[in-house]
């Protein structure tokens, strides 16, 4: 009694747990010529890029079923005594498919083999769900414009990329998290659940993902919608991303793309005089995997695979704001030039209930006499910049860029342990420094997103009906989204504001400030360090 109170109790401080596969399955059923079935036999399926191999048997129902399958392209290879085999090749499973794949035998002897490649199409008759898989092949060659494969969503039926976005998320957490839509079914961006190799990737603010891998590091991604199994658990469109595993042959790839408004045409409806608007953007990075091989120590070949990929992406486009700020005379209390009647408020006369019973009269010649201008109000037009013209609206040009620093790593080791047991371990970090202009210079809005994840991975056999798959992943998100002047600046102070801020402080909240103060220092250094300017 006493365990299961303990147990409750604990309950209690364990976080929520989800658990999402994005392995696939096979199954279906093996029979004579004569259609009856056939029990006891021997189904391999065999991954011809790392040599890895799982048997099982056909039952007494002629039955057999392969789970927990990692995405990639296998052969199936049917073996009885007595009966010709048959080999099945370039059977594609797809993330979190489950394909029915049947089997007739022909008499004959085991040393001749059938070899089926291609064919028909396999079904999806074994789920109820309604989804579509982009597989590696359309993520790699298709053509994107920034790199993200989400876009890719657009040709799957019932989902667009073209919907509003978050705006909330915009405001309160900012990013290119929040500036990307995918609408699923008619349903609000909110009700999207994504998943990276079966452990949660939800940022949970505003349902928008977490982390977005460079598709150079992915095998495939399906969006899931309908009666989807129960492990999702909940929202109405699943997003399940599987990264790319290394194989028995070393690949790589080095890349750059570049996009400058030095090569850009003119735009047909700005005025002939006017320059092109600045853009530099230059997204980067490599990808290498293969086998584990270190001479004399490790041979990983058939064993042991590694992946690794990094992406950079430094961004700096112009944008072209014209606000409107005070004259100078105005600054001054000399509205006479403006249309607007400035009106006295210390000539309002109120009775003693609070009602109004003299309107306030206007100040003489619209000016108001420097006496009456506030300090706090001077001291906030230091804010402000003067006029670049004479004019009163939109008498100001803010070129001020729109910044975007954003690098990510993914690193993923594959270990065959034996034929009964696999283990995959993947650790990834993404990180973004942006800054959003407003239309008054210097007052944007910074943003500072940090996610780590890391994953350990293990699918083992037991006996010739039994599958267990355990997944342990931890995330971790940081967003800051906030004026460059916030922890700089006192503004209040500054102004003169009655507020009680100068006031020492005991407990822990300074400590927690200054801490958090500090590892913002030290990201800001550590990035600096790593960041380079676009080239042109």
């Amino acid at each position: 009694m006493r365990l299961s109170r303990l147990l409750a109790v604990l309950l209690l401080f364990v976080p929520r747990i989800f658990a999402q596969s994005t392995a696939g399955e096979i199954s279906g059923v093996v029979t004579d010529p004569s259609g009856s079935v056939v029990p006891g036999v021997n189904i391999s399926l065999i991954n011809p890029s790392t040599n890895t191999t799982r048997s099982v048997k056909s039952n007494d129902s002629g039955l057999y079923v392969i789970p927990a399958i990692q995405p990639a392209v296998y052969t199936l290879k049917v073996e009885l005594s007595g009966f010709r085999a048959i080999e099945r090749k370039e059977i594609e499973v797809q993330v979190g498919s489950s394909n029915r794949i049947d089997f007739t035998l022909e008499v004959g002897e085991i040393t001749s083999v059938v070899e089926v490649s291609g064919g028909a199409p396999v079904l999806q008759t074994e789920t109820t769900s309604v989804g579509t898989v982009i597989e590696n092949r359309r993520i790699v060659e298709l053509p994107l414009n920034g790199r993200n494969f989400l876009q890719l969503a657009s040709l799957i039926p019932g989902a667009t990329t073209n919907g509003p976005t978050s705006s909330q998320g915009k405001q309160r957490m900012g990013g290119q998290r929040n500036s990307f839509a995918l609408n699923v079914a008619g349903q609000r961006i909110h009700y999207n659940h994504y998943s990276l190799d079966g452990i949660e990737n939800t940022d949970l603010n505003f349902n928008s993902y977490m982390l977005l891998p460079s598709i150079d590091a992915l095998q495939e991604f399906k969006v899931e919608s309908g009666l989807f199994a129960a492990e999702y658990g909940r929202a109405i469109a699943q997003v399940n991303v599987s990264t790319k595993s290394g194989t028995n042959q070393l690949h790589g790839a080095l890349f750059e793309f570049l996009r400058n408004s030095a090569l850009d045409a003119k735009n047909y409806f700005d005025r002939p005089t006017a320059p092109i608007p600045p853009f530099k953007r230059n997204q980067y990075g490599f990808t290498v995997g293969g086998p584990v091989v270190l001479p004399k120590v490790v041979n990983g070949t058939d064993k042991l695979f590694f992946l690794a990929n990094f992406e950079g992406l430094r961004e700096r486009k112009g944008l072209t704001q014209t606000p409107s700020v005070p004259l100078a005379a105005e600054r001054l209390g000399d509205f006479s030039g403006n249309p607007n009647v400035i009106y006295d408020p210390a000539t309002r006369v109120f009775d003693a209930n609070g009602n109004v019973l003299q309107a306030p009269t206007p100040f003489s010649g619209n000016r108001i006499p420097d006496g009456r201008i506030h300090p706090v109000s001077r001291k906030l037009l230091q804010f402000f910049p003067l006029p670049q013209k004479a004019e009163r609206l939109a008498n100001y040009t803010n070129n001020e860029p729109r910044r975007v620093d954003a690098s990510q790593f993914t690193g993923r080791v594959d270990w065959t342990q034996s034929a009964a047991s696999n283990w995959f371990f993947r650790y990834s970090w993404s990180g973004e420094l942006g800054y959003d202009p407003r239309a008054i210079p210097d007052m944007g809005i910074n943003t500072d997103t940090d996610v780590y994840q890391a994953l350990a991975s293990n699918t083992r056999v037991f006996g010739a009906n039994k599958v267990n798959e355990i997944k342990f992943g931890v995330s971790y998100l940081y967003n800051a989204h906030i004026s460059p002047r916030a922890n700089n600046v006192n503004v209040v102070k500054d102004l003169g504001i009655g507020i009680p801020s100068d006031r020492p402080c005991t407990g822990a909240f300074p400590t927690l400030g200054f801490r958090r103060l500090r590892d913002w220092a030290k990201r800001a250094t550590r990035r600096s360090s790593i960041m380079t300017p676009p080239s042109s």
